[in-house]
C-alpha cells in the first residue's frame, strides 16, 4: 500500500511539473515584458510608450493564471486517464466561479500566476470528474458506432455533479480557512517584528516550492503590514527583505544561478541558467524556480532556509555596524548590489551581499552536486544493482543512452526513476517455459524469463524497453542468471538444461560477460542471443568467449529485424528459433512455406530448431508436419515457477494436447 501510495503521489508531482514545463515559454514572456518594464522605468528605453507596456505586462502576467489552470487540468487529466477537454472546461468554469465568489464586484480582475484558485480548480476538478463518471455515468456499448458521441454526451450530468462538488468543497474549505487565519494568523503573534519577518519568509518560500507564487499568496493571505514597518533609520523591513533575503529573487535566486553554471551537469540546465542570467539581475528568477526547483527534494533545504540565514546574518550586521542608509526607497527590481549602493552611499552593503551570495552559493553547489549524482543513470545503475542484489560493479559503456531534455524523454527518465524505485527481489521473479520435443514427447528444455508482481498481478517485464533505452539492460541480465543458478540443481534432476537471453548491450561489456561466465561456471546453459548482437564487434567477440567456456548459442527471434543467413554461415549456433510472428502466419501459404524453408535449411546445418509463441492446435498441427524439433508457447505451457516447471517436465505426455 505504501509503495502505490507513492506511485500516486509521484504522478501528481509528474503531472504539475509537465504542466510547469508547458507554461515555461509564456512565463518567459512575461519576464521579458517585465523586464522591458524595468529598462523602460530606469533608462526610458522603449519602443512604446510607458502605459500600453505597463498594461501589456500586467495583462500578461494576470493571463498566466488561466494558461496555467489549462495547462495543470490538461495533464492532470491526463495522468488520471480521464476526458482532458471536459477537464479543461470543468477546471476553467470552477476558476471563474472562485473569482466570482472572491470578488463578486471584480469578478473580471484575474488574480497573477500560479494561484490557490488556479491549482485547486486545475487538480480538483480532473480527480472528481474521473471520480464522478465512475458512479454516475451510464454504460455504453464501445461497438456503438455513435460511442464517441455518448461518451462525451455521458458527461453532461457528471460534469454538473463534479461542478457542484468542488465548489461545495472549496466553499467550505474556505470558510474555515479564514475563520483560522483570522484568529490563528501566524503574522499577528505577539512576538518581536524580525520574527514575524522570519516566518513570513519561511511561508513565501514554502508557498514558491510547491509551485505558487510566494509573495502574492502570503500577502493575500496573511497580509504585508510587516514590509511597511520602519526596521531602522530610513529602512522598512520590506526593504531590508530586498536587499539581504531577496537577492536575485526568491531563494536567493543569484546564488542559485552561479551554482546552476558552475554545477550544471547537462545542457539543458545550461541552457536554462544562461537564459535566466537577465532576469535574475533584476530579481526575476521564476524561470529558475519552475524549472529547477519546484517539487525538488534535492534543493529543498537551502531554497527554504537560506533566506533565513540570510535575514539572520544580514539583521546582525546592519545592527552591529550602525549603517546609515538614505532615503532613496528600494523597489523590488533594483539590480543586485546596486540597490545596497543607491541605499547607503556606500560600498559596505554591496560587499556584504558579495559575501552572502557566495556563502549561499557554496551552500547550493553541495546540494546540486548530491542532486546531478541522483540524477545521473551511474547513480540509477547503482540504485539497481543494490535493488537486486547485485553488488559487484559492472563497466558501464561511455555512450549510454542518456534521457534529456524533450517532453518525450523527460516522460522517460520519469518512468525511469519509477521503475527503478519499484523493482526489488520481492517482485521480481524467473519463471521458465518449457521447450517440449514433440518428437520424443518429453521436455528436457526451458527458458529463463522474467515476470512482475505489481498491484497484485503477475505481468510481463513491460519495464525492459525503458530500462534497455538508459543502458541498464546488463543489471538485469546478471540478476537474471543469478537466480537461474540459484534453480539449476532442481532442473538436474530431470537432466534438463535452461535458455537465458542476453541482451545486445550485455554482450558489449567484457565486465558483464565475465560475471556472467563465473555465475554459470561448469553448468549446462544455453544463452539465446538476438541476431542484431552480432553486428557489433565487441558482442561478437564475446559471443566467442561464450563458445570457448563450452556453452551453446541459440539464435532468439529469427524471421524479425535482420534474419541474415550470413549469420547461419559465420555462426556456429546450436538452435535457432523461429519467431512467433511468423508461426502466427504458419496457417497461410507464405507463411508455411517460410518456415518449411528455414526448417529445411536448418537441418541441412544441423541446427536445431524452435517453433516459439505457439498457441492453437493448428498451429501446432502444422509445425509437427514440418518436423520441428522442440515447441515452445502456451499450447503446452506458460512460464512456470521452477518446482511447477519440474513438475511439469516429469507429468509431461503430448497425448494430453
Amino acid at each position: 500500500m505504501k509503495f502505490l501510495l507513492n506511485k500516486k503521489i509521484i504522478a501528481f508531482i509528474i503531472s504539475l511539473q509537465e504542466a510547469f514545463i508547458a507554461v515555461i515559454p509564456f512565463i518567459i514572456f512575461s519576464a521579458l515584458l517585465a523586464l522591458l518594464n524595468i529598462f523602460d522605468s530606469y533608462f526610458h528605453i522603449s519602443f512604446i510608450s510607458h502605459k500600453t507596456l505597463t498594461g501589456f505586462t500586467k495583462a500578461s502576467l494576470s493571463f498566466l493564471s488561466v494558461i496555467a489552470t489549462l495547462t495543470i487540468s490538461y495533464f492532470i487529466a491526463k495522468r488520471i486517464k480521464t476526458s482532458e477537454i471536459i477537464s479543461i472546461i470543468l477546471s476553467l468554469s470552477v476558476f471563474s466561479s472562485i473569482l466570482y465568489y472572491e470578488h463578486p464586484h471584480f469578478p473580471f480582475i484575474l488574480p497573477t500566476g500560479f494561484t490557490v484558485a488556479t491549482l485547486y480548480s486545475a487538480i480538483i476538478s480532473p480527480v472528481f470528474l474521473k471520480i464522478f463518471y465512475k458512479k454516475f455515468s451510464l454504460k455504453i456499448n464501445l461497438t456503438d458506432p455513435n460511442y464517441h458521441i455518448y461518451k462525451y454526451f455521458n458527461y453532461i450530468f457528471v460534469f454538473l455533479i463534479a461542478y457542484v462538488f468542488v465548489m461545495v468543497v472549496y466553499i467550505a474549505v474556505d470558510y474555515v480557512m479564514d475563520f483560522i487565519i483570522d484568529k490563528y494568523n501566524p503574522l499577528h503573534i505577539n512576538l518581536p517584528e524580525i520574527y514575524i519577518l522570519a516566518i513570513r519568509d519561511f511561508l513565501v518560500q514554502i508557498f514558491w516550492f510547491a509551485g505558487i507564487h510566494g509573495e502574492h499568496m502570503v500577502n493575500a493571505l496573511f497580509g504585508k503590514e510587516i514590509l511597511d514597518k520602519v526596521m531602522f533609520d530610513n529602512l522598512t523591513y520590506g526593504e531590508f527583505h530586498r536587499l539581504f533575503i531577496n537577492i536575485g529573487g526568491a531563494g536567493i535566486g543569484l546564488s542559485l544561478l552561479v551554482a546552476l553554471l558552475l554545477k550544471a551537469k547537462n545542457e539543458t540546465v545550461e541552457t536554462v541558467a544562461r537564459l535566466s542570467v537577465p532576469f535574475v539581475f533584476f530579481n526575476i528568477d521564476d524561470i529558475i524556480i519552475f524549472l529547477i526547483v519546484v517539487f525538488n527534494k534535492f534543493l529543498f533545504i537551502p531554497f527554504i532556509f537560506l533566506p533565513l540565514l540570510n535575514l539572520t546574518l544580514g539583521y546582525f550586521f546592519v545592527t552591529f555596524m550602525n549603517i546609515h542608509f538614505t532615503d532613496y526607497y528600494v523597489v523590488w527590481s533594483t539590480p543586485v548590489f546596486l540597490d545596497g549602493f543607491l541605499k547607503t552611499n556606500s560600498v559596505i552593503v554591496p560587499f556584504f551581499q558579495l559575501f552572502l551570495v557566495i556563502l549561499d552559493t557554496f551552500v547550493y553547489l553541495y546540494f546540486l552536486d548530491r542532486y546531478f549524482k541522483i540524477q545521473s543513470l551511474e547513480n540509477k545503475r547503482k540504485i539497481l544493482r543494490d535493488s537486486l542484489g547485485i553488488h559487484e560493479e559492472i563497466m558501464a559503456k561511455k555512450d549510454i543512452k542518456a534521457f534529456m531534455a524533450n517532453q518525450e524523454i523527460i516522460e522517460a527518465n520519469t518512468k525511469l526513476n519509477e521503475i527503478i524505485n519499484s523493482l526489488n527481489e520481492d517482485n521480481m521473479f524467473v519463471y521458465y517455459q518449457p521447450k517440449v520435443n514433440i518428437k520424443k514427447n518429453r521436455v528436457k528444455k526451458f527458458e529463463a524469463l522474467i515476470r512482475y508482481y505489481e498491484n497484485g498481478k503477475l505481468t510481463g517485464p513491460y519495464f525492459l524497453s525503458i530500462i534497455e533505452k538508459a543502458g541498464l539492460a546488463p543489471i538485469i541480465d546478471i540478476w537474471v542468471c543469478k537466480q537461474v543458478k540459484k534453480d539449476l540443481h532442481k532442473f538436474k534432476e530431470i537432466d534438463a538444461s535452461v535458455s537465458v537471453n542476453l541482451h545486445p548491450d550485455t554482450l558489449k561489456s567484457f565486465d558483464a560477460i565475465s560475471k556472467v561466465l563465473d555465475i554459470f561456471d561448469g553448468e549446462k546453459v544455453v544463452f539465446e542471443i538476438i541476431e542484431r548482437s552480432f553486428v557489433n564487434n565487441e558482442a561478437t567477440t564475446n559471443v566467442e568467449r561464450i563458445k570457448q567456456h563450452g556453452f551453446d548459442i541459440s539464435i532468439d527471434d529469427y524471421g524479425v529485424g535482420y534474419s541474415s543467413l550470413e549469420t547461419l554461415i559465420r555462426q556456429n549456433v546450436s538452435e535457432l528459433k523461429i519467431d512467433k510472428s511468423i508461426i502466427d502466419e504458419i496457417e497461410t501459404k507464405k507463411g508455411f512455406i517460410v518456415c518449411k524453408n528455414t526448417i529445411h535449411l536448418c537441418k541441412e546445418l544441423n541446427i536445431s530448431t524452435v517453433a516459439e509463441g505457439v498457441e492453437t492446435k493448428p498451429q501446432l498441427e502444422a509445425v509437427k508436419k514440418l518436423n520441428v524439433d522442440l515447441v515452445q508457447g502456451f499450447v503446452f505451457a506458460k512460464a512456470l515457477p521452477v518446482d511447477k516447471a519440474v513438475e511439469f517436465a516429469k507429468t509431461f505426455n503430448l497425448d494430453d494436447f
